[in-house]
């Protein structure tokens, strides 16, 4: 049984997440001790707990100490696969922290379908990527590893009340090969998409976000292409990403709306994260490469990528991935980013 202290490195939820479905990768029981210790509030939150109780339903295992609050958790993998998990979020927990769970421990068992069914739960949600973020960005990258995915999305949900209705669908590759996204590349184009509620339409909240991010990169030359959208939800709210992709590379940010921020300053937090990566001839953002290291030292080949920063929580993920695979990761300071190579 392995034993993983959660108060390591940048001591948050990413350590749950991560080690529960590499444990299931291995195949082996994992206690977690000391959850959350460096936060305001240790032990687990709804939104973490729900994450590990999914990923305990979807392959049949058991998970001890599973309570909001509790600071330790022992997980038993299991083989009893399940094709459809339905998630009840009654926060405005990020469904995107739920998928990133589920989404690296389906590799555990090649070529297997599941659906996921979220009733409630945040679209869009602070300090977590949004779902559009996850779907035009983190699954570009895991589509060419050869993941497949689909998604409904009847409501949006944010910040209080929750309240999103999503489908999605995923089926697990049953092999990876690495890959390298290194190469730099001219950007010239960026897709828009910006979202809000009917409650905001009367304040042109998300023509706002689309239009300050595309007078920003017009003075880099880089054409925008504006993807607008009113949406249904219980409470008002929206959000903005913005993401260009090359053969070889995929820049992004993406920002929440909030309470007494504009529509302007929430496309800027968004424009800041994307044109770091841009400026630093970086092919992913930080925040993206904490999502696929993980699952690129499960292939069968090496990988590498550039990124502008190594975030708290890529060191801690770097360090938790090699208690339990055997893979070599190296990060590499150059002139403008980093390199972090995967050997396999």
């Amino acid at each position: 049984m392995q034993i993983i202290d959660g108060s390591q490195g940048e001591g948050g939820g990413s350590i749950l997440r991560l080690a529960s479905a590499l444990a299931l990768i291995n195949e082996e029981t994992v206690k977690i001790k000391n959850i959350r210790k460096k936060r305001p509030i240790p032990g687990l939150r709804p939104q973490h707990l729900l994450g590990l109780q999914a990923l305990t339903e979807m392959c049949g295992g058991e998970l001890i100490g599973g309570a909001v609050g509790s600071e330790s958790i022992i997980f038993h993998p299991g083989s009893l696969w399940k094709s459809h998990v339905h998630i009840k979020i009654p926060t405005a927990g990020s469904i995107g922290l739920v998928l990133q769970t589920l989404q690296l421990g389906i590799l555990a068992k090649g070529k297997h379908e599941l659906t996921i069914a979220f009733q409630g739960g945040a679209t869009f949600g602070k300090w977590a990527p949004s779902l559009p973020y996850i779907m035009n960005v983190t699954w570009a990258i895991f589509k060419r590893l050869g993941y497949e995915f689909e998604v409904e999305i009847d409501q949006h949900g944010f910040f209080p009340k929750g309240g999103a209705l999503v489908n999605v669908k995923m089926k697990s590759p049953s092999y990876i090969h690495g890959i390298n996204l290194e190469t730099d590349e001219v950007i010239s184009k960026a897709k828009v998409l910006s979202i809000a509620t009917n409650h905001l339409s009367r304040a042109n909240v998300a023509q706002r976000q689309a239009e300050e991010i595309r007078n920003r990169l017009n003075k880099e030359s880089i054409e925008t292409e504006l993807s607008i959208h009113y949406v249904k939800a219980i409470n008002p709210g929206s959000g903005v990403l913005v993401y260009s992709k090359t053969g070889n590379t995929i820049i992004a940010g993406d920002a929440v709306g909030e309470k007494r921020k504009s529509a302007e300053v929430v496309s800027r937090i968004a424009l800041e994260q994307y044109l770091s990566t841009l400026n630093t001839q970086s092919c992913v953002d930080g925040f993206l490469a904490d999502q696929i290291l993980p699952i690129l030292a499960l292939a069968k080949s090496s990988s590498s990528f550039t990124t502008p920063k190594i975030t708290n929580h890529t060191f801690t993920n770097i360090e938790l991935v090699k208690l339990f695979m055997r893979s070599e990761i190296t990060t590499e300071k150059q002139i403008k980013n980093y390199r972090v190579s995967i050997d396999n």
